[in-house]
């Protein structure tokens, strides 16, 4: 894989390599059975995937509706993802694509949607949710059928429908009051991570400073993300552009988590790879100007990936979005 050369003038290169291992779903039809969740109770008051003041009362009670959206150039700039609580960026034939999820907040505007990948089942099993995607080839649609995951598609015109002055594939477009219409009732999602709080001080084992963080999550995409300490995020730019959303805001996340996952090949498409985030492997996890190497371990289907430093204590996240990259293992992230 070719790589473009990085030179900043202090730069940590991290190629960690990991190992997993993948297993079924179960449960309910859209309703994980989260029994075998160890991810805390909610702090009172605040929305369980982002930690931040939970405001309404009703979108805390929600059910997490997750959709995949496209990252090929010629589908940018998207729509809605700065209102996301967690993306989750996957490698997909060359490009990568993303699984959004809402739960807190809302978007007028979402998409382009795309269509499912063999890996999104375990992606979003633990939310509960339904997953919102434009199709999938028959033997992708199984897969997430025998998970149990309920599937939003294009053939529910109340909730996706082309949009005028965008091309095909990268034209059909969702909102989440659609989506979440659609939806129906459900439970709100399980916590996502602990939540740092006024005034707790942030220090995992091995914490140390990092101002940039440069991923190459596919073969034809490079992303970079610089801290910007007055607005306590993340800035992302992608293939050296500052990666911008329709209405003009910059994909800012407050946590960047590169979790090395493995990949692997579907057998019905051989082309098809997608990342086993079932198992155990290394990580390292990006908040307010720091990084530090973790673990991350997730037990089954519908367990929540838990993140643990050298010591084994969980990782706290500064309230506010999280980007996770499962990115290959042996592949390279650049920290300086």
């Amino acid at each position: 894989m070719k790589r473009r050369p990085i030179a900043p003038a202090l730069v940590l290169v991290l190629a960690l390599t990991a190992a997993a291992c993948s297993g079924g779903g179960g449960g309910e039809r859209g309703q994980a059975d989260r029994s075998d969740n160890t991810t805390p109770v909610s702090a009172s008051g605040t929305y369980p995937l982002t930690g931040l003041p939970a405001t309404d009362a009703g979108k805390a009670r929600r059910q997490a509706v997750a959709v995949k959206i496209d990252n090929n150039a010629a589908a940018r700039p998207q729509a809605g993802i700065e209102h996301a609580d967690v993306v989750y960026e996957e490698f997909t034939e060359g490009i990568t694509r993303f699984v959004v999820v809402f739960h807190s907040a809302d978007a007028p505007t979402v998409g382009p949607v795309r269509s499912v990948r063999p890996g999104d089942a375990n992606i979003v099993k633990p939310l509960g949710g339904p997953l919102v995607i434009s199709g999938g080839s028959t033997p992708v649609l199984g897969v997430i059928n025998a998970a149990n995951v309920r599937m939003i598609t294009e053939n529910d015109t109340d909730t996706l429908r082309r949009r005028s002055g965008r091309r095909a594939p990268h034209n059909l477009y969702t909102g989440t009051e659609a989506m979440f219409r659609k939806a129906g009732g459900g439970s709100p999602p399980p916590v996502l991570a602990p939540f740092l709080r006024g005034g707790q001080q942030y220090a995992p084992a091995g914490v140390t400073p990092a101002t940039k963080l440069t991923v190459t999550p596919a073969p034809n995409v490079r992303a970079s993300y610089d801290w910007d300490q007055a607005a306590g995020a993340w800035k992302r730019s992608t293939d050296g552009r500052p990666h911008m959303l329709e209405g003009g805001a910059q994909i800012a996340p407050k946590n960047v988590v590169v979790q090395y996952t493995p990949y692997s090949n579907f057998p019905p498409d051989r082309k098809v790879r997608y990342p086993e985030v079932v198992g155990s492997g290394d990580a390292v996890i990006l908040v307010n100007g720091t990084q530090v190497r973790a673990r991350w371990t997730k037990s089954s289907p519908t367990a929540v990936t838990t993140y643990a430093d050298s010591a084994g204590a969980p990782i706290p996240l500064a309230p506010g979005q999280t980007w996770v990259h499962l990115q290959e293992p042996g592949s390279a992230a650049t920290i300086g």
